[in-house]
């Protein structure tokens, strides 16, 4: 049985969120904003739009990215400009015939104008190159590291290229777009750039918490305002037609837990299961036509339903294909007909299923004899010095320490399988630690004033960690003859039924079961409000579940409640 351990010494909510936090309460209550001619950049950017797009007559094209902060980042300066009279034109690279980033094809055939990246730009020094040769003027908005090497951009905005010269480093694309916005509109107070912001704010939130930034200083301050247009009826709609329906496909009030599991999936969807599915998703974000609006979001809910499904079925088969693996310290599985986009949602699952790291790799449809994958790694192991070890046998690789990504053909496969192999025989990943860590003992009944501390103290993730309850006692109270139910299409999902508070357990309905189904457990989770048919009650999120150390009287026999969800 594992092992459940306290960290630190917090005896009230408020204390254990503190020792999550990177700084004060006053540091997450109300964040200083940092003004935009405070980041490095920002200024000469402005300048450069103001004099090649807003008083000359270069055309503008921005080149984005595929995933939810590029696609967002993108929306933010396509309407930034349609408000200054500026139509561009904008790219967002095909996921499949792209790849990542700048290449030489999305430049290829422009000339004589503003190029505006973001997202993406500081490690593509030969595209940018070749679009300056085209005589274009070139501006790069990104938060990614810098290179040895710098593009010979015009003006770049990237707060990592000179921390010691910005306010605050730590923007996601999106984020980034937003500075420059506010710094363009500094001056200006009118109605139109009201509405404008309500957008601008919302798509900064969005793609701050997509891209999982740190939730502290100027990115807390856009999550915040972001989340409060969102739920505020009077602002919120006046959000324009696309945004609206992108929204409207979860239930407010949105958290930020909202955006991170349920919208921000949806934005990514489309691009992962089709070569141009991003673009789509950025005309959903920009469009003003109500009708239209809503067809994209319809589209783009079912896309992401096809998703999980994929990922499910395609989960089972690398289950399958991993078995007799069980001792190796690196999951290697390669398994044919995986698409393209959900081969590291693949590979992350196995990896938390088996507690290391996986690799996972496809064959390409659009390449016959190549093969492509993607790595995830577990816990704090560091994955990038695996790079160089594969680069000699790949096609191309790259990554860091969490993720990887491989092509690699047929032939070069077993080999470089085997020096996988061996690297990790000689650099093999610690053992998994079982200990579960938690910050607070709470009783059911303490249940109702720590949610209404942790709201105060919203919104949480990297930086200011939500956290981990240890709700001891809990006594399962019988309702309609059951004291639990099982939900989702396989019953894989457990709720206990509570007295103050429902409890849901994810995927641990045979770890119930096979405790024997006790009357009284303690468990490990967060708790929360669950939004369920316009009704609004408490509920316990738990990742872990045992008989309460005080009694481990079971329940009698019973048949389970069952429900469809």
């Amino acid at each position: 049985m594992q092992v459940w351990q306290k960290r630190g010494n917090a005896t009230t909510i408020l204390e254990a969120i503190l020792a999550r936090a990177e700084g004060s309460e006053e540091e997450l209550l109300a964040p200083c904003p940092v003004p935009p001619e405070a980041i490095d950049g920002i200024p000469a950017a402005a300048d450069l739009i103001v004099r090649c797009a807003l008083q000359g007559d270069m055309p503008v094209v921005i080149v984005g990215d595929y995933d939810a902060d590029g696609v967002t980042a993108t929306a933010i300066l396509v309407k930034l400009l349609h408000h200054f009279g500026v139509s561009p034109r904008a790219i967002i690279p095909r996921r499949f015939t792209n790849g990542y980033g700048i290449t030489h094809s999305l430049v290829e055939g422009i000339s004589h104008s503003l190029l505006i990246t973001v997202d993406n730009g500081i490690a593509a020094v030969e595209p940018i190159q070749a679009a300056k040769a085209a005589g274009n003027v070139v501006l790069i908005l990104d938060h990614h590291l810098p290179q040895a090497e710098i593009p010979p951009a015009d003006v770049i905005v990237d707060p990592h290229l000179h921390p010691e010269r910005n306010g605050y480093e730590h923007y996601c694309g999106a984020g980034l777009a937003y500075k420059l916005a506010e710094y363009l509109c500094r001056e200006e107070s009118s109605q139109e750039k009201k509405d404008l912001f309500f957008d601008l704010l919302v798509l900064a939130c969005l793609g701050t918490l997509a891209d999982v930034m740190p939730l502290t200083g100027d990115n807390r301050r856009l999550v915040m305002s972001g989340l409060a247009v969102i739920n505020r009826d009077s602002w919120y709609h006046q959000l324009s037609p696309g945004l609206k329906s992108v929204l409207d496909l979860s239930p407010r009030p949105y958290t930020e837990d909202t955006i991170k599991f349920q919208t921000a999936p949806i934005l990514n969807a489309t691009g992962r299961l089709f070569d141009a599915g991003s673009a789509s998703v950025l005309k959903a974000l920009i469009t003003t036509e109500p009708a239209a609006a809503a067809g994209y979001a319809a589209k783009m809910k079912a896309i992401n339903q096809r998703r999980k499904d994929l990922v499910a079925q395609w989960l089972a088969a690398v289950e399958e294909a991993a078995a007799g693996q069980e001792e190796a310290p690196i999951l290697l599985v390669r398994c044919q007909g995986i698409p393209e986009g959900i081969v590291g949602i693949v590979a992350g699952k196995l990896s938390e299923a088996h507690q290391r790291p996986a690799f996972v790799f496809s064959d390409i449809a659009s390449a016959p004899g190549l093969l492509r994958g993607s790595g995830r790694t577990y816990g704090d192991f560091d994955l990038s010095p695996l790079i160089p070890v594969v680069t000699p046998f790949a096609e191309s690789a790259g990554g860091h320490a969490g993720a990887a990504g491989i092509t690699v053909s047929e032939g070069q496969y077993g080999p470089m399988g085997q020096a996988i192999t061996q690297w990790a025989q000689d650099n093999r990943p610690p053992a998994a630690d079982d200990t579960l860590y938690y910050d607070l003992d709470v009783t059911e009944a303490d249940l109702p004033a720590v949610l209404s501390v942790l709201k105060a103290h919203a919104p949480y993730g990297p930086g200011a960690e939500k956290p981990v309850l240890a709700l001891r006692g809990l006594r399962l109270q019988t309702r309609g003859g059951q004291c639990y139910r099982l939900m989702g299409k396989g019953h894989e999902h457990l709720k206990l039924f509570g007295q103050v508070s429902d409890a849901v357990g994810f995927d641990l309905t045979a770890a119930y079961l096979d405790l024997g189904c006790p009357g009284t457990v303690d468990l490990l989770g967060v708790v929360e409000e669950n939004q369920f048919l316009g009704k609004t009650s408490l509920q316990f999120q738990f990742h872990a579940i045992r008989p309460c150390v005080e009694t481990t009287q079971p329940l009698l026999p019973e048949e389970p409640l069952l429900a469809q969800v």
